[in-house]
């Protein structure tokens, strides 16, 4: 990756986030996007939503087998949001 395409990529990326998880389950999914945690960042959405969805799969295949991940309960309300989605700045 040359410099150039990796200043666009920090600027122009996606973050899979997930809600705080020092919040009930109930509350956590409610909070604005800026109060997210950011988990990982990608060069195009297709590839935070795959990562998403692989994750959040094998582990409710661990949940049916009775191990669960603790980021299970996180990754049930994960979302992909490009790093200049304006909900990312709070108010």
């Amino acid at each position: 990756m040359n410099r150039r395409h990796a200043i666009a990529v920090a600027l122009f990326g996606w973050y899979l986030m997930v809600p705080p998880s020092n919040l009930s389950q109930t509350s956590a999914y409610k909070q604005p996007l800026s109060r997210w945690v950011i988990v990982r960042s990608f060069d195009t959405a297709d590839s935070c939503e795959d990562f998403k969805d692989t994750f959040f799969e094998s582990s409710r295949q661990a949940w049916t087998l009775g191990v669960l991940n603790p980021a299970y309960r996180d990754y049930m309300f994960a979302a992909c949001a490009a790093s200049d989605d304006p909900r990312l700045k709070g108010n």
